[in-house]
């Protein structure tokens, strides 16, 4: 396998790129649904995008986490459409992609280098830890490096025909460079990071009219065009994104070391950038959600390999400019690799390791490039030197031989680490919301009527968007709160699940202690999130304090039916247990509940909480919230005002009742210690 290109190998290769890419789907479409264990909310977010791409929201860009861009989204509805509204659907898209990377680098290696240097690349990212991960994850960088590297490769095409310097290949000129244009365009519609990427086109005009080649007019002219084009494609999103400054917020997140810089604090950039250049071969990105904490980007056979094929492309770059014309596509080739490496990576070296996996994506079409091409270039320089000649056909098959035994024990291993360690990981588990997924599929075969689910997350982007890729009962009407400081109760009683992260307080579990526990779902005995329990709620709703002033309605969206207060004397430095229960209306965006002790000169102290979010509210629900505080320990002994009420968070605006911004419950009487 490795060795120069003869026209009577290429169906060799044809059939070894074809197993590489049988062996890539293997990696990738396996247990598609279970690994990753249950699913992300931003796999989720993606998702039920998708979804509503199918329902006719035919959005540019989308806010959800943060905000998106949207060309994965679009890919995932198309699936979908095909396959199913499931998350199995979301990760086929990103498997998909991961192919199309592998395809497009063997292409774009082949032509720029060999076929023996592209197979090796092509089986890097065919069994890679860090390929292999995005390529079933449901999101949508792994869409970055797949277009950029097609884009290259016909850009490639395009500078091919330049260096040729035949006048009567100037329509296929321009098509290749026309179509590496609008892929270029659209990586636009990708990921963040493709917005530096497209800078390697021009670096690599300047490096060859550097290195002096003799049509650099021509190349400029047809770089050129390949700009304009790809800014004619991406120039709806641009526009979009520059009409609203205000969507991107993770950029503004992220550029916190570039702006520190900027007014003379280089030290989080510093920091940041000595941290991710040992995110190679040392130390990779701690964060378990997408790689084995800690686990660099190459094992250290590889990267010591990519260390030494870095080091000869270096050479093979300067020589280019030392050299001229000599096999200058060669050289520019390693010089393009090096540059689109530094561009790749260019993000992490601003925001530090930490989500490396994702961030720097758009390096990975070049991070096996470099281990092949030490690989293949040394093979052939120890064979050509110092191996006698009728000994070099058992040189380079014993090459092929090993270069072969290093992919499948980097298969391997990444099947084991993958597969094995990392899936079952319990904190990877908990990051997938494998308990949620666990009782979201339990209701989606067993459910009937009202389901609550207690968790961590309730809001419409995180555990309900799970929901959506999960639930496909028509039978279940699901309900959302957070246990550890609200209850959920359905008019008509039903189901509550409440898994161990959100266990009710014990203000909030009497409500509950005559619900039945129909079962306590499997887990492993490792899960962090355990026990995970299924109860049948009880008809009717609890009896509440209603102070005879009770109820009161605020505006269309809820009412204060009553409340539970323990004790009302307290000393200084102790708590108020306070229960407030709420029959609700009408969904409210950004609602927040509140309570507060007043005094002669104002607010003493409050509590200000809702445990479920005010845009998923169902009419008839009953949400009994926990509004507790504690009293400051300066407070003097007195009597005070204890009030409760609503307000949006966008505005801070209170919703009346009764031509009150608040309700009077009771009055507390703070004593001396």
């Amino acid at each position: 396998m490795i060795g120069a290109v003869a026209p009577r190998q290429q169906t060799a290769y044809l059939g070894w790129i074809t197993l590489i890419l049988l062996l890539a789907a293997a990696f990738r479409f396996v247990n598609l649904t279970t690994a990753p264990p249950g699913m992300t909310h931003d796999e989720a977010d993606h998702g039920i995008t998708a979804q509503s791409i199918l329902n006719g929201a035919l959005d540019i860009y989308f806010t959800i986490g943060y905000g998106r861009e949207p060309l994965y989204d679009y890919a995932t509805a198309g699936v979908m459409a095909g396959v199913g509204e499931t998350i199995f659907s979301a990760r086929l898209t990103a498997a998909f992609f991961s192919l199309i990377l592998i395809a497009g680098a063997y292409a774009w290696v082949a032509r720029a280098f060999n076929a023996p240097t592209a197979l090796l690349t092509a089986a890097g990212l065919a069994v890679g830890f860090w390929p292999v991960m995005a390529g079933r994850q449901a999101l949508r960088s792994i869409t970055l490096p797949a277009l950029f590297v097609l884009a290259v490769y016909w850009y490639w095409r395009g500078l091919s025909t330049v260096s040729q310097e035949r006048s009567n290949r100037w329509a296929a000129t321009v098509g290749y460079f026309t179509a590496a244009g609008i892929l270029l365009g659209l990586t636009a519609y990708t990921y963040i990071p493709a917005r530096v990427l497209w800078l390697v086109f021009p670096a690599l005009v300047f490096y060859r009219m550097i290195a002096g080649r003799s049509s650099q007019k021509q190349l400029w002219i047809m770089t050129g065009l390949m700009l304009l084009v790809a800014l004619l494609v991406a120039a709806p999103l641009l526009l979009h994104l520059n009409a609203n400054p205000g969507l991107e917020v993770r950029i503004h997140e992220l550029s916190a070391p570039l702006t520190a810089a900027a007014s003379g604090d280089f030290g989080p950039l510093g920091t940041n950038a000595l941290a991710s250049l040992r995110l190679f071969f040392v130390e990779g990105d701690p964060t378990w959600r997408y790689n084995i904490a800690g686990r660099p980007f190459l094992v250290p056979l590889v990267g010591a390999l990519f260390v030494a094929g870095l080091v000869w492309a270096v050479i093979l770059a300067v020589q280019g400019v030392r050299r001229g014309e000599a096999r200058a596509g060669r050289r520019s080739a390693a010089f393009l690799a090096l540059v689109w490496l530094i561009g790749g990576l260019s993000p992490v070296l601003v925001t530090g390791p930490a989500l490396s996996m994702t961030q720097a994506i758009g390096l990975l079409p070049v991070l096996y490039l470099f281990p092949a091409l030490a690989l293949v270039d040394g093979t052939r320089y120890i064979t050509n030197r110092w191996i006698p000649e009728e000994r070099q056909a058992l040189a380079r098959r014993t090459a092929t031989g090993l270069a072969l035994l290093l992919v499948i024990v980097g298969g391997l291993r990444t099947a084991a680490d993958y597969f094995g360690r990392w899936t079952n990981e319990p904190e990877v588990r908990v990051q997938y919301e494998t308990a949620l997924v666990t009782a979201l599929t339990y209701l989606n075969q067993h459910g009937r009527g009202d389901a609550t689910i207690s968790t961590i997350t309730p809001g419409p982007f995180h555990s309900p968007a799970v929901a959506a890729l999960t639930v496909h009962n028509p039978d279940v009407t699901l309900h959302w709160f957070d246990g550890r400081e609200s209850l959920l109760l359905p008019p008509d009683g039903g189901t509550l699940v409440l898994p161990g992260f959100t266990p009710l307080p014990d203000r909030l579990a009497p409500y509950v202690e005559d619900a039945d526990l129909v079962t306590e779902l499997p887990m492993r005995p490792d899960d962090l999130d355990q026990p995970l329990r299924v109860l049948t709620l009880p008809t009717g709703a609890p009896s509440l304090t209603t102070g005879g002033l009770l109820p009161a309605q605020f505006g269309e969206t809820a009412e204060l039916v009553g409340y539970d207060l323990p004790a009302t004397a307290v000393r200084p430095g102790e708590p108020l247990s306070l229960v407030t229960g709420w029959r609700l209306l009408a969904p409210l965006p950004d609602g927040m509940l509140f309570a507060q002790l007043l005094g002669p000169a104002g607010v003493i102290a409050q509590a200000d909480r809702l445990g479920a979010p005010g845009e998923l509210w169902q009419s008839g629900d009953l949400l009994l919230q926990d509004l507790s505080f504690t009293i400051p320990p300066e407070t003097p002994p007195g009597t005070y005002e204890l009030i409760a009420g609503l307000y949006t968070t966008g505005d801070g605006e209170r919703l009346m009742t009764n031509g009150a911004d608040h309700v009077h419950l009771a009055d507390i009487e703070v004593v001396a210690p």
